[in-house]
């Protein structure tokens, strides 16, 4: 699955055995074998699918690549990964639609249901990070992607048209047969729109007007106005070019991650945030089209890889007795069932210090839970007209790196689902594993739920709304869906794959199976212990994939004649 073979390159004992264990996993948690697994004293057999969330695997030819051939992945050592498949960044829209940025410098649509790619967008010449969308007046809806080839492109996303056809781009196990896959050429491609490394792409609107602002590795943050792009239509030429109306540099580091949030005051702040820790709340000026620094958010030591931002709700006793008002915070509502509650607002990050936190943007509401913590920024000046967010609410500390984090609370508060999981955050990072916090803000975090999804760092989370279509577009390959709407993850990862887990039943799943190997040796002996190295593999099927094959030539086994050769070599050394 690499472009390049890191096989011929020297490796240390640590990175032959994670690719080794990586090779395994690929195998493990594909969905097309059968895994093991312990429910009380007896074995039992899960759906594989079902188990690792119905794979869609990116790589069209997934089997023959890894299934089929193990070694090949497990040569590349600690360099063992999805290659061009790797997904970056990923999305999933109310229509049903999984979007993915790749390394491969294209953007992928995938029905939801089916997991089968709709239309790849390509023309970047180098990774994709980072995507968002323009919706013109006329209803019609634009891709807006930033690649490290330091372009900005936008294409053109009409309804796809599912006929009949094969591509090779079609992800592997999918019903291909039945779409013809597109691939649309960019609409308007702005190119050296930035002067390094386009990281992050986000869409906003502030002032009844739409910007594009774009931020990356030259430390900058780019304001485009997105107007020229709004007054398109099906038969209108694009625009040539797009207004670079402000650059922002007070970042001292590469930006990462962008959000927004509308207060309510109307006013629109935009999130930033990079690879030293910092978050920065702005807004844009009406006047001058200039972002203003707000304030600061204090609190992660190091890169911050994800932010998210939105509104949670607070049940409230009495209609007289609430947090107060202000432009984070709402007056008190009442619901159908008489429940009174208001919306407050909250930002959340995933760093590179092994935490994922979450802040509530209020000073009336403010370090309200019992797990607070204080700030662990570093010791540049404060920026901003506003007092810092030194204290996060919320703090959730992790073993790895936190590359993603979905806190479901901001996302669905107008459902059932709202109820049960209103506190729970999933969080995904270096350790592949997908976690659950069902209660994020109790000081003892015992309700975790792991699990085993990935075989590589997973690099994006999204909620998906899952509805009953009228018309569904394609056979599903899920379970048919309820009566209700439901809730499920889908998470995304460096091993090239998405996976999609419904939330009532991430619970009921096994924890994980496989060790990770630990990058460390023994005092003494310089050797691996036996929690180091991946467990020996049980004895195959007959139907068994090939990794677990010893007649397989290419097998990593040495055979005995290699086994008498290295002994006969062992014994010369020690004349």
């Amino acid at each position: 699955m690499q472009t390049t073979s890191n096989a011929t390159l020297f490796q240390t004992s640590y990175s032959e055995a994670l690719g080794a264990y990586r090779a395994r996993k690929a195998v493990h948690t594909s969905g097309l074998v059968s895994p093991s697994t312990t429910s009380g004293d007896s074995w039992t057999k899960l759906d594989a699918k079902a188990r690792y969330g119905y794979p869609i695997h990116l790589h069209p030819n997934f089997q023959d690549a890894v299934i089929s051939n193990p070694d090949d992945l497990a040569v590349e050592g600690s360099g063992a990964d999805g290659g061009r498949y790797r997904v970056l960044s990923m999305q999933v829209d109310a229509q049903g639609w999984i979007w993915t940025s790749e390394a491969g410098g294209v953007v992928r649509q995938i029905d939801a249901e089916s997991g089968v790619t709709v239309a790849v967008y390509k023309g970047a010449k180098a990774p994709v990070p980072s995507f968002d969308f323009v919706e013109t007046q006329g209803g019609e809806r634009l891709l807006v992607t930033g690649s490290w080839d330091k372009a900005i492109r936008v294409y053109r996303t009409a309804s796809a048209r599912l006929g009949t056809g094969t591509d090779k781009d079609t992800p592997a196990g999918s019903t291909a047969a039945s779409v013809n896959v597109r691939s649309p050429a960019p609409l308007l491609t702005l190119a050296n729109a930035m002067s390094d490394f386009v990281k992050c792409v986000h869409v906003f609107c502030s002032d009844s007007n739409t910007y594009i602002a774009t931020a990356g590795s030259d430390k900058s943050i780019m304001i485009w106005d997105a107007s020229a792009l709004l007054a398109l239509t099906p038969c209108s030429a694009p625009p040539s070019t797009l207004a670079c109306v402000h650059q922002c540099k007070v970042h001292l580091r590469p930006v990462n991650a962008l959000c927004s949030l509308v207060g309510l005051d109307g006013i629109t702040r935009l999130y930033s945030a990079d690879s030293m820790g910092r978050i920065l709340e702005s807004t844009l000026n009406a006047c001058t089209r200039r972002l203003e620094v707000q304030r600061e958010v204090r609190g992660f030591s190091t890169a911050v890889y994800d932010l998210k931002a939105g509104w949670r709700r607070i049940e409230v006793e009495a209609a007289d007795v609430g947090l107060g008002e202000d432009a984070f915070v709402s007056k008190v509502h009442e619901d159908e069932q008489g429940t009174r509650f208001q919306l407050v607002a909250e930002i959340w990050g995933a760093s590179g210090d092994k935490s994922a936190a979450g802040y509530r943007l209020s000073a009336l509401v403010r370090c309200s839970t019992t797990n607070a913590m204080p700030s662990r920024s570093g010791t540049n000046a404060v920026l901003g007209t506003q007092a810092a967010l030194e204290v996060a609410t919320v703090k959730i500390a992790h073993d790895d790196f936190v590359k993603a984090v979905l806190p479901l609370g901001l996302h669905w508060r107008s459902h059932a689902v709202a109820d049960e999981y209103a506190d729970a955050v999933v969080t995904g990072g270096s350790d592949e594993h997908v976690r659950m916090f069902v209660d994020a803000s109790a000081s003892d975090q015992r309700h975790v739920h792991v699990v085993e999804a990935h075989w590589h760092e997973v690099s994006a989370l999204a909620l998906w709304k899952r509805t009953r279509a009228t018309t569904p577009r394609l056979p599903s390959v899920l379970p048919p869906p309820s009566a209700q709407a439901e809730a499920w993850i889908v998470s995304a990862s460096l091993d090239g794959s998405v996976r999609r887990f419904a939330l009532h039943t991430i619970a009921a799943l096994d924890p994980p199976q496989l060790a990770r190997p630990i990058d460390a040796v023994s005092t003494a002996s310089q050797t691996w212990d036996r929690y180091s190295v991946p467990a020996p593999a049980p004895a195959p099927a007959p139907a068994a994939s090939a990794l677990f094959d010893t007649s397989n030539p290419r097998s990593v086994h040495m055979t005995p004649d290699e086994e008498a050769e290295l002994a006969e070599l062992m014994d010369s050394d020690s004349d």
